[in-house]
């Protein structure tokens, strides 16, 4: 698989994403501010994860983004279970998936592993 993109604020859930993907043997490229993805048409990620409790950058505007590529990338975004209303919003930006952070966590290893 080629890049897997993360874009994730929350320190816990970083180091959670960072140990699953070295245990798959996946290499990760962290989206810290918006002016990260103006590199995504000439490297477009294969897959972006999307926490949207971020504050930056925007994490309905990172998906977006991710589904204007010409190849786009696969969104997996995730959120607490009961913020229906983002999961509407980011389901309308383009994520192919969102999930609820309990299901995120199990299904993390499989994302990285491509098995989607």
């Amino acid at each position: 698989m080629s890049s897997v993109h993360v874009a994730v604020a929350d320190l816990i859930f970083s180091s959670r994403i960072a140990a699953e993907a070295r245990a798959a043997g996946v290499s990760l490229i962290w989206v810290r501010s918006a002016a990260a993805s103006d590199g995504w048409v000439a490297d477009p990620p294969a897959v972006l994860l999307v926490d949207l409790n971020m504050a930056t950058p925007d994490p309905l505007e990172l998906i977006s983004r991710a589904k204007a590529l010409q190849a786009p990338a696969r969104v997996v975004a995730f959120l607490s279970h009961v913020q229906r209303d983002l999961a509407a919003r980011a389901a309308e930006a383009g994520a192919d998936q969102v999930l609820p952070r309990s299901s995120f966590v199990t299904q993390l290893p499989a994302l990285l592993r491509g098995s989607f």
